[in-house]
């Protein structure tokens, strides 16, 4: 993705991956002081670019591309793991990836190159690739970050480098290309400013305030993205029973709904 680099672009389909609203409270709390972390005891780092390509027909290489920049106009894009495990970017109030690490070895790769991150994952017949590269004050510092983001994933799934791992992950995304040089030339002939996509609220991203709309409103749907839980329902009654248990939980709930009210009036 730097200059002259294969890597200048990102790729992604859109597929479920989901969090609570509560994780989504903590996230808005994270972006609103990014760069104060204590209180969450989140890791982050600063991103150069994100992106992700939307998928035309099925089957076919063309689609619609979306890549973001960071800069002080939009908002600096941010990658967070909470200690929880949760894995978010961000960009300002925008949540643009958001899923739970505990598990997610049974569904998403990871692979490095230099001062980029390639991310796939496939649940059931559902796929998804976004990639990004890190930001610093010079290469070496941003290869620095890269490469401290995924220790800190290696504690959840296992790590590659690996150019036959990122082939795969191209592969099994139906990008119909034949070689590596077809590849580079799809990469490097990705604009590198922002490209406008039409995407519909169940298929891209939200703001923070329209996702506490769809949490307190019944009748809004959530984009697809936010559709899939990482709870079975069996865990997650335990784990509401268990809950009800403390005589605190009712008012942490009447205090999270308050919190999203004033996340929709703004």
């Amino acid at each position: 993705m730097a200059t002259g680099s294969n890597n200048a672009h990102i790729l992604s389909n859109c597929d479920p991956a989901s969090w609570s609203e509560v994780d989504q409270l903590l996230l808005d709390q994270m972006t609103e002081q990014s760069r104060d972390t204590s209180c969450l005891n989140a890791a982050e780092w600063p991103l150069r670019r994100y992106g992700r390509f939307m998928p035309g027909a099925l089957g076919t290489a063309s689609g619609s591309w979306k890549v973001l920049e960071s800069n002080e106009e939009s908002g600096f894009l941010v990658l967070s793991i909470v200690v929880s495990g949760h894995f978010f970017i961000s960009r300002g109030k925008e949540v643009l990836e958001g899923f739970s690490l505990i598990g997610a070895s049974q569904w998403l790769k990871v692979v490095r190159k230099a001062d980029c991150m390639l991310v796939g994952s496939k649940l059931k017949s559902k796929h998804r690739m976004f990639r990004i590269q890190f930001t610093g004050d010079s290469k070496t510092e941003a290869e620095e970050h890269c490469h401290n983001c995924m220790q800190k994933l290696a504690e959840y799934i296992p790590i590659q480098v690996s150019d036959a791992i990122r082939q795969e992950l191209h592969q099994s995304h139906s990008l119909l290309l034949t070689d590596e040089s077809q590849l580079k030339e799809t990469e490097q002939n990705v604009p590198l400013q922002d490209t406008v996509v039409n995407v519909s609220p169940t298929h891209g991203t939200m703001s923070v305030s329209e996702l506490a709309q769809c949490v307190l409103i019944p009748d809004n749907q959530l984009p697809l993205a936010y559709q899939k839980s990482t709870w079975s329902a069996e865990d997650l009654s335990s784990f509401i029973h268990l809950c009800l248990l403390d005589q605190h939980f009712p008012a942490f709930v009447e205090e999270v709904e308050k919190q999203l009210k004033k996340f929709i009036d703004g």
